[in-house]
């Protein structure tokens, strides 16, 4: 009896071993790092994948932790404190009218100097935010801090934006998450980043403009999208904000809600959008386009 304990231990001990080298090649891989085995692991268990680059640019930032968020600035952001918390406090109200019920764990805000800078965590191509679900980080850029301390209402428009749209990615993967199923590669990037604009212009006016429309199927995942950010005429970001816009104003805000939660149910997109909709997408991006021509 004792010889066969010691060896389901010795065999439970390998298994351990083995998943353990398993995490810390995969989080290296992920990271571009040399990781420490058990920092591996323990980023692993609190899912929060902390790099050196990342630690060396918080280590270099005054913090500051505002509900279940820390915030790391540089120095002569300080002043910009109060508008940024502020901005968050309107984000977390805002997703939640949009999602209903959020979740929320620890996640980290850097503040980054300018677009550059922010280019040792992000690989994104002429971004002002960003946000890493590997990372646990939202990250964004600011310009014009006196303008935005006077409230002037471009630099400010532009800085809160960035803002309530990063922060929308965040409670978005908080909301998919929550699923039985790994829905994760069931939303079209389209959707995504059209929820996220959404909520970045709350309360703003924002006017249709003549972009070359990219067919929501050439729009589904990241690099479809990045592809098409950079055509000629288009503008993927407004196109989808106006039909997530039109989506909310034809059928009501707990539309999102409601597709997401099927989606979990089922893991299909075009069904869940049928199921909550009545029409599928392709009659969808027909009827927006037509609603603002």
């Amino acid at each position: 009896m004792k010889k066969l304990i010691k060896l389901l231990f010795l065999i439970l001990l390998l298994l351990t071993i083995g998943v353990g080298v398993f995490i810390n090649k995969t989080l290296e891989k992920e990271t571009n790092e040399d990781l420490p085995f058990f920092q591996s692991i323990k980023m692993a268990l609190i899912q929060n994948f902390e790099g050196n680059t990342e630690k060396t640019l918080k280590g270099n930032r005054l913090k500051e932790k505002y509900q279940n968020i820390v915030i790391y600035y540089p120095n002569d952001f300080s002043e910009l404190i109060p508008i940024t918390k502020e901005t968050l406090e309107w984000a977390i109200t805002k997703n939640e009218e949009v999602f209903v019920t959020i979740t929320t764990q620890p996640v980290d805000l850097i503040v980054f100097k300018d677009k550059e800078e922010m280019k040792q965590i992000s690989d994104l191509v002429d971004v002002s935010g960003f946000y890493s679900n590997f990372d646990k980080l939202l990250g964004i850029t600011y310009e014009d801090k006196e303008l935005i301390l006077n409230r002037k209402e471009t630099p400010l428009y532009f800085f809160q934006k960035s803002i309530l749209h990063e922060y929308t990615h965040y409670i978005f993967q908080r909301t998919i998450e929550s699923s039985l199923k790994n829905t994760s590669t069931a939303y079209p990037v389209w959707f995504q980043e059209g929820i996220s604009e959404y909520v970045g212009n709350d309360k703003t006016i924002v006017e249709y403009s003549n972009f070359q429309v990219v067919p929501f199927n050439q729009l589904s995942d990241g690099d479809q999208w990045q592809e098409a950010r950079f055509q000629n005429g288009t503008n993927v970001y407004d196109q989808s904000y106006f039909a997530i816009k039109y989506l909310i104003d034809k059928y009501g805000e707990e539309t999102i809600s409601n597709i997401i939660k099927s989606i979990n149910r089922t893991g299909d997109f075009e069904g869940s959008f049928i199921e909550t909709t009545g029409i599928n997408v392709l009659e969808f991006e027909d009827n927006f386009l037509n609603a603002y021509k």
